[in-house]
């Protein structure tokens, strides 16, 4: 592996990043609270780093090629530099001023978490509430990705690093040129931004609050400007948009570039939407009965909060228009359940993701039972009238086995050092490793994760890395076999 140009890249990355802080900077030119310097200052930090990087190994420009194994190592470090370098302005704030709160805060908002150390969110300037849901917005759709759309050093090997960054099994091309691609991705994903600004706007949002909000719920993030997340609002209006935008962060945005281009039959006909949708129909249903029962005196009650509250958790948002904790365990145990399936690969969400969920019951139903009956039978195995290999299928078995192992260690881990509930602890790390946010009874929707302590706080903010980045992108960095020669 090619340390030198890999860190190369990394300092023009950082130049990049330097850049984007900068646009919260406006924000708090705009609104004058005071905190025009803390971005200026980051940006500076990580602009003059990622100059010394680049200028340090300026021999590796030559090189143009990146194999894969420079494209896990590049992935990786971007996200934690732009976790690290991205926790300086939150050290300016009182709340988190705390070198791992502000690690915490910042890898939360990039991986598009929503877990937060905040109490007060709504005691925050202007600048800080802007840039905590712009982080959501960069890493929804992928600052490696964004990189590649813009920078012609990372679009070299676009490919390697499009496939180690994005979300799901198999990565698409939209175009020859992956750049092309990023950018189609990019601009989609900015079309439904502003139209969410837009809607909200008209319906009563303030406009500050309808651009911070857009940006969470396109990445599907969840931070909010109010302490009480979308509940502060009261809007049935404003639910049902902020519902309809969350549902389609759960699609894969290639999807969207097909609908927006015309090409209807690609999008009505995928699978993992049908079967997306279909959960999320079934999910609210289950949901809304259960609370028809038990909570709400009307059905359209009940659906109102239900709809938002299942579509926000398999999305991975994270947003509360309600304080979902005081459900009957059963809604609550479709919630919990919703948080390990996630949404579409390809799409904003985390968590394991509706596609490899139809793999594995394709690999069982039927060909492993039909298998038992007919040994010699040999069955293949089909998504969208494709056949899936036999090395992606071992992929996503491996995946969720990893998933589901990874889960049960951090539970036993957290539960070690924190005197807490044993639902709050499989909650905050389902959460964390599914990038969902709020979990339940101590991590609740009206509740924080300010009182872990460090050791907790340190490894959900892995977890929130590993499921960010797949799992794989992670584990491949720790193996002693990558820096093998």
């Amino acid at each position: 592996m090619n340390i030198k140009l890999s860190l190369h890249l990394i300092g023009t990355f950082l130049k990049f990043f330097g850049l984007l802080l900068l646009i919260p900077a406006i924000c708090s030119l705009i609104y004058r609270d005071g905190d025009l310097h803390i971005f200026l200052l980051a940006a500076f930090l990580a602009g003059i780093s990622g100059f010394l990087l680049e200028t340090a190994f300026k021999g590796s420009k030559a090189i143009e090629v990146i194999d894969r194994k420079e494209a896990f190592f590049i992935a990786f470090l971007c996200w934690v530099v732009a976790g690290v370098f991205g926790a300086v302005p939150y050290l300016f704030v009182p709340a988190l001023s705390n070198p791992i709160d502000a690690i915490f805060e910042s890898i939360s908002g990039f991986t598009t978490t929503g877990a937060t150390v905040i109490s007060d969110i709504e005691s925050l300037p202007h600048g800080i509430l802007f840039y905590r849901s712009f982080t959501q917005w960069l890493g929804g759709m992928g600052i490696v990705i964004l990189g590649i759309a813009i920078l012609p050093k990372l679009s070299v090997g676009g490919v390697q690093l499009m496939g180690s960054e994005a979300p799901g099994p198999v990565t698409e091309k939209l175009t020859p040129k992956i750049a092309e691609t990023a950018k189609k991705l990019w601009f989609v994903y900015m079309v439904l931004s502003v139209s969410l600004i837009v809607l909200l706007s008209l319906s009563g949002m303030p406009v500050f609050d309808s651009i911070a909000t857009s940006f969470s719920t396109l990445s599907t993030g969840g931070f909010s400007v109010n302490n009480s997340s979308i509940e502060g609002y009261n809007s049935s209006l404003i639910e049902a948009f902020v519902t309809f935008f969350m549902f389609l962060g759960g699609i894969n945005f290639l999807l969207h570039y097909y609908f927006l281009s015309g090409k209807f039959s690609k999008f009505f006909k995928s699978s993992e939407l049908k079967y997306y949708t279909i959960i999320v129909i079934v999910s609210i249903f289950l949901v809304s009965l259960d609370l028809w029962h038990t909570h709400y005196k009307g059905f359209f009650e009940a659906l109102r909060y239900a709809s938002f509250q299942v579509v926000s958790i398999i999305s991975t948002t994270g947003f509360s228009s309600v304080n979902f904790d005081l459900w009957t365990q059963f809604s609550i145990f479709v919630l919990f359940t919703l948080m390990f399936i996630g949404a579409c690969s390809g799409s904003t969400s985390g968590a394991i993701k509706v596609i490899r969920i139809l793999i594995m019951i394709k690999k069982i139903f039927p060909r492993e039972i039909s298998h038992l009956i007919k040994p010699r039978v040999v069955q293949v195995l089909k998504v969208d009238k494709k056949a899936v290999s036999d090395e992606v299928i071992s992929g996503v078995t491996s995946f969720i086995l990893l998933y589901i192992l990874i889960f049960i260690v951090s539970v036993l881990a957290i539960l070690l050092v924190e005197d807490i509930s044993i639902v709050g602890v499989l909650s905050a790390c389902a959460a964390s490793l599914g990038n969902v946010g709020p979990g339940f009874q101590e991590f609740g929707a009206t509740q924080n994760y300010d009182f872990l302590t460090g050791f907790s706080k340190l490894w959900l903010s892995l977890l929130m890395l590993i499921g960010r980045l797949e799992i794989f992108t992670v584990l491949v960095i720790f193996s002693p076999m990558f820096w093998r020669k």
